[in-house]
């Protein structure tokens, strides 16, 4: 199936006891989620993906309910909204008192499809609402879902090559490298360029000028962002150059934005705040490209006086205090969630790039590489 951060999402949102898992499960086919009687039953958020007709897989996504008086409300409504960047669309349970969190979900600016459960009781026409009466209901949702998701495929080669295009793929295989594995973005493009038909040529990096020498037609050359440099000076007059971070930068992000951020490198004065925002939760290692290799080069440029706070996963809060943010490549999350915090971070006034723009700034190249 579908890398997951590839999919579509769709979070389920309501009061507790309002039918959320009821829902959730009816939608799976399957008890995928605990229902009781008991308020508060869900917790974390339980997602799992289903095959909806006319959109490929989707995420579902069942969430603790508002209006929890539990003692850890609190937290399981943080995590409920931590959910929020994530939603290519919201579903949302009607239950007599919605004015507030409904005014919540309109200020994401995504789709709410608004569902009011008769599974268990009577239940009347309540606007736009879709009534929920039984499993059958559920093709009622994925239609309403159909109207309102862009079913276009995301794409990171569309623009650069066509289908019978050869691409060099320059994966150094060093010690932040998965051992007995490639890392997802590189297996995410090889996918695409199969896909495609496209001739896809991996290497590593020990060699560059020889692989240049063997094979001369050669359209579009990715690498990863730690030998940007290198793999440009070796290939840019024989074939486009990019690399995987840039790619993502397009397909996940604003890259215009990005590039426009990266841009204010120029006037940094050396004692700036920095945020690496990294969406991995792998623990980092001695030559981390966000941890150690990013943080050296602007070291190098700027000097010691920046200061460095590094986050992971969902983590993405406080950022107004900060004069540039750096974000991974993102292969983990989907577009929704990106482009969430794109937007956190241009109503902050903060300026936000990602690995592979920041690297190719530094080396003089950013104005120069395909994206």
């Amino acid at each position: 199936m579908m890398a997951r951060s590839l999919q579509k999402h769709v979070v389920i949102v309501g009061a507790v006891n309002a039918g959320k898992s009821t829902l959730f499960n009816s939608i799976m086919g399957s008890k995928a989620a605990i229902v009781s009687e008991v308020k508060g039953t869900t917790t974390d958020a339980v997602r799992k993906s289903i095959e909806v007709p006319g959109l490929g897989p989707v995420v579902f996504i069942d969430t603790a309910g508002f209006g929890d008086e539990t003692a850890l409300s609190d937290e399981r409504l943080k995590k409920t909204r931590a959910e929020f960047d994530k939603a290519d669309a919201f579903i949302y349970i009607l239950n007599g008192d919605d004015e507030s969190v409904l005014k919540e979900l309109q200020k994401h600016k995504k789709p709410i499809i608004k569902v009011i459960m008769a599974i268990d009781r009577d239940a009347h026409a309540h606007g736009d609402a879709i009534i929920y009466r039984d499993d059958s209901s559920r093709e009622e949702i994925f239609s309403a879902l159909k109207k309102v998701l862009d079913t276009k495929e995301e794409s990171l080669l569309d623009g650069l090559v066509d289908g019978k295009a050869t691409i060099i793929m320059v994966m150094p295989q060093d010690a932040a490298a998965p051992k007995g594995r490639l890392i997802k973005a590189q297996v995410e493009t090889l996918r695409e360029a199969l896909d495609k038909g496209m001739t896809s040529i991996v290497v590593g990096d020990e060699d560059l000028e020889g692989v240049r020498d063997r094979f001369t037609e050669i359209d579009l050359v990715i690498c990863d962002s730690r030998v940007f440099k290198r793999v440009y000076d070796v290939f840019h007059e024989r074939a486009k150059v990019t690399s995987f971070s840039v790619l993502f930068s397009k397909m996940k992000g604003d890259i215009a934005y990005f590039i426009e951020s990266a841009k204010k490198f120029d006037s940094f004065k050396g004692d700036e705040k920095i945020l690496i925002a990294e969406a991995c939760t792998h623990p980092p290692i001695n030559e981390d490209i966000g941890t150690v290799k990013i943080p050296a080069m602007l070291k190098k440029r700027f000097g010691d006086g920046l200061k460095f706070t590094f986050t992971r996963a969902d983590d993405f809060e406080g950022i107004e205090g900060y004069d540039m943010i750096i974000h991974c490549g993102a292969c983990m999350f989907n577009r929704a969630h990106v482009m969430s915090r794109v937007a956190k971070a241009r109503e902050m006034g903060v300026a936000m790039t990602n690995y592979g723009i920041t690297i190719a700034y530094l080396n003089g190249i950013l104005d120069k590489i395909s994206r």
